[in-house]
C-alpha cells in the first residue's frame, strides 16, 4: 500500500502536527487504540520498511499498516501518532455509504446514496439510493446510519449512476446499450475514416469489425461507408421513430 499521498498539514502545536487533511476530510490527532480508517504517522521505522514521517492507513485495530514493500505490521503506541477523521454533518448533494440498514428492508450496509433533502428533523436525510436492491428508490435516513463516502467511492457511485441512466435510456426503446439498427440516425466523430464529425445512417449492424457500418458524408464531400466504434457514436433517432420510414 505504501505511504499515503496528498496528506496535508492543517495545524501544528509546539512543532507537532495536530490536524491534517486527506481526500477531502479533516483528521484530528487522538489518543488510544486505532480504528480501521485512522491515519498513522510513523515516528520510528527501524523495525519495518515504512517511511519515517509518512502517513499510512490503519487496516485493522492495533493499528496495522501495510508498509512500502507490502508487508503488514502491527504498530506500537510509542512509535506512531494517530489521527482520526473529524465527523462532519452530511449536506444536500453529498454521497454517503450506508453503515446501518437495520430499519430499511431492501437496503444493505455498503449501499450508496445521495442526499437530496435535509429537513433537520430526527430523520433528516431524504436519500436517492444509487446501488443495491433499492437502487432508483428514495428513503428517509438518520444521520448515524450513514457515513461520508470517500473520493474513490463517490467516483464509483457516479459511474454506476451514469451507467444506469444510459441503460435506462436504451431500455426505453427496447434495446441494450449501443445496440444500433439499420436505419438509425446517428452522430459520429470519426477522424480516422470520415476525417470529420457529423450525422450519418446505420447501413449495417455490428456483426464483426469494430462497430456498425455508418453511411455519411466524408471530409471531401463524398457519401461513403465505414465501420465506426460505438464509443464514437451517439444515437439521434432510432429507425422506429423516423417519419420518413413506414
Amino acid at each position: 500500500m505504501a505511504a499515503l499521498k496528498g496528506v496535508k498539514t492543517l495545524d501544528m502545536v509546539n512543532g507537532e502536527i495536530t490536524k491534517v487533511a486527506y481526500e477531502g476530510s479533516e483528521y484530528e490527532r487522538v489518543e488510544g487504540d486505532a480504528k480501521v480508517g485512522d491515519l498513522v504517522l510513523c515516528t520510528d521505522v527501524t523495525w519495518c520498511d515504512a517511511t519515517e514521517g509518512a502517513f499510512y492507513l490503519s487496516i485493522a485495530k492495533g493499528p496495522v499498516i501495510v508498509d512500502d514493500v507490502d508487508d503488514k505490521y502491527r504498530y506500537y503506541s510509542d512509535v506512531y501518532t494517530l489521527f482520526r477523521k473529524k465527523p462532519t454533518r452530511l449536506k444536500v448533494g453529498d454521497y454517503a455509504k450506508v453503515v446501518d440498514a437495520a430499519d430499511h428492508r431492501g437496503l444493505a450496509e455498503g449501499d450508496f446514496v445521495r442526499i437530496s433533502e435535509d429537513d433537520e428533523s430526527d430523520i433528516p436525510f431524504y436519500c436517492d439510493v444509487l446501488s443495491g436492491e433499492l437502487a432508483k428508490n428514495s428513503v428517509w435516513m438518520r444521520e448515524k446510519k450513514l457515513a461520508h463516502a470517500t473520493e474513490d467511492e463517490v467516483k464509483a457511485a457516479k459511474e454506476a449512476e451514469a451507467k444506469r441512466s444510459i441503460e435506462a435510456k436504451w431500455a426505453k426503446i427496447g434495446r441494450k446499450v449501443d445496440e444500433y439498427k439499420v436505419g438509425d440516425i446517428v452522430a459520429h466523430a470519426n477522424s480516422v475514416w470520415f476525417r470529420n464529425s457529423g450525422l450519418g445512417e446505420v447501413a449495417a449492424e455490428y456483426k464483426s469489425g469494430i462497430g456498425p457500418i455508418i453511411s455519411a458524408i466524408d471530409y471531401d464531400g463524398y457519401l461513403v461507408k465505414y465501420d465506426v466504434p460505438t464509443s464514437k457514436l451517439t444515437l439521434i433517432t432510432p429507425v422506429e421513430a423516423r417519419f420518413d420510414r413506414s
